[in-house]
């Protein structure tokens, strides 16, 4: 009898202590929003975009930018989601080397603009496994905050125009170093529109995803 109790009792510890963490890790991550309290109105998503590799940039619906908050997203007028991202000129067109990489870790001031127009699903576009969408919900004032953070980052001609270098390049402002990257100009442009996030503490993908999972949904499971 006693045998049977204490053969009871280890499975429960034995329970307990695979459930224990879990219950304690579950307590340690609480899922946090990424709206400002009382935010009412529309909300929009947007979507953190990262390529599997050093690179991270977002998407948003064309039908969602606020009229006159990112002009040089007209060039994409025909598409359903625009993809955006900044970084280092070389590093970011040309095949990287030591060379590139350390010079663009030093301090770059030639960055560029990357965008994507396309009309096919997230799912759909996104579909290769070394993908990461994270959805972002953002209030109507902040994805105007976003899409001016956004179109802030393009260099302009002396007709308020955005420098075009072809096929979905553009000149950008700003410079590119160790401690200011793709990452951390995603999260500047998250923190602008009211997201809980530091965008200094994201200079890495791994460290971005990171502190935007708490508030986003992860999409990449879904396809």
């Amino acid at each position: 009898m006693q045998f049977g109790v204490r053969r009871r009792l280890g499975r429960a510890v034995q329970s307990g202590a695979w459930t224990l963490p879990l219950l304690l890790f579950a307590c340690a991550s609480p899922r946090i929003s990424s709206l400002p309290d009382g935010t009412t109105g529309p909300i929009r998503s947007v979507y953190v975009v990262h390529h599997g590799t050093l690179h991270t940039g977002v998407a948003v619906k064309r039908s969602d930018i606020p009229r006159g908050h990112w002009p040089a997203s007209a060039d994409y007028a025909r598409s359903k989601y625009i993809e955006v991202g900044w970084g280092d000129d070389d590093g970011y067109r040309k095949p990287l080397t030591s060379g590139i990489a350390m010079k663009a870790l030093m301090g770059d001031k030639e960055t560029v603009v990357l965008a994507d127009g396309f009309s096919r699903s997230l799912s759909r576009k996104y579909r290769d496994p070394k993908f990461t969408i994270l959805a972002v919900e953002l209030s109507e004032a902040g994805l105007i905050r976003l899409c001016d953070h956004i179109q802030q980052t393009y260099a302009l001609d002396e007709n308020g125009r955005a420098i075009r270098l072809g096929a979905g390049w553009y000149r950008a402002r700003g410079t590119y170093s160790a401690f200011n990257t793709c990452n951390t100009w995603v999260a500047a442009g998250l923190s602008k529109a009211g997201c809980p996030i530091s965008p200094a503490l994201c200079l890495t993908p791994g460290q971005l995803l990171g502190r935007v999972r708490p508030f986003a949904r992860d999409l990449s499971a879904r396809r």
